[in-house]
């Protein structure tokens, strides 16, 4: 059996999209068969880094992916003849997942000013601040290290890596930071007395005030009402007197003829 030797070369770049800095990793794969005189099949084997999960490959060809438990990670890998001294390329297209989310960083910027606001004032104010600026100078550091991606691969992987450290780091500050609210110490109960005795005082003064104002209200109706109801009497009598006047006056013109009439009566007897 004749020896042969074959070489893989794993070159890759960057592809711009729409015009964005963050685009898909190429991993061009180059197999030879060295030998000058004989048709080989030639094994193809990439390792892929640790970060990357199946769902991550575009574009594979007709290449394999499947997990390697010897390798700890997912490899690349296919069989193919070729002719003597014959070059064989392919192209593995990954997504960019060497990028930190600029949503997870804004994450915790949000939730350590939600900490911040209410550890104000407490006995962790101090230690807040302290941490309030390492977390802050680690966040800046991830932002600065991804605002120019470098051009060589292996560079972007490891500035990555590092910055998932740097971001481990801050998070667990940001966990000790959360892990003082269950520290506060609890109000004492003579101070939670004094603040229910405050509550009924007050609602107390207001319920009188309502009380006092619905009082002269009610006073101002009855007068309103009492007045109106003596005027209108008032109006009654008027309309009435000159009628009764009338009465009085044929009552009387009867009452004095009756009397003349019984005078002339006597007077004729």
């Amino acid at each position: 059996m004749n020896r042969w030797r074959f070489f893989v070369l794993a070159l890759s770049f960057l592809l711009l999209a729409a015009g964005e800095v963050q685009a898909n990793i190429v991993l061009k794969v180059i197999a030879v068969n060295p030998s000058k005189e004989q048709v080989q099949k030639v094994p193809v084997k990439i390792t892929l880094p640790k970060e990357v999960r199946p769902e991550d490959v575009v574009d594979k060809g007709d290449l394999e992916v499947a997990y390697d438990t010897q390798e700890g990670c997912y490899v690349a890998f296919g069989e193919y003849e070729l002719k003597p001294g014959e070059n064989l390329e392919k192209d593995i297209e990954i997504r960019d997942i060497w990028t930190i989310p600029k949503g997870e960083i804004e994450g915790i910027q949000k939730d350590l000013v939600k900490l911040s606001d209410l550890l104000k004032n407490t006995e962790f104010s101090d230690r807040l601040a302290f941490l309030k600026n390492n977390i802050d100078s680690k966040l800046n550091q991830i932002v600065e290290n991804q605002k120019d991606a470098p051009s060589n691969p292996e560079q972007l992987i490891s500035n990555y890596r590092e910055n998932i450290k740097i971001l481990e780091s801050a998070k667990a500050d940001l966990q000790l930071v959360r892990s003082f609210l269950s520290q506060l110490r609890p109000f004492p109960a003579a101070t939670i007395w004094r603040i229910i005795l405050l509550i009924i005082v007050f609602l107390g003064l207001l319920g009188g005030s309502f009380y006092v104002l619905w009082q002269k209200q009610l006073k101002n109706i009855i007068q309103h009402d009492t007045f109106f109801a003596s005027e209108k009497k008032e109006d009654f009598a008027t309309e009435l007197k000159p009628e009764q006047h009338d009465a009085k006056e044929e009552k009387g013109f009867q009452t004095k003829d009756v009397d003349n009439i019984l005078g002339g009566e006597d007077k004729s007897k």
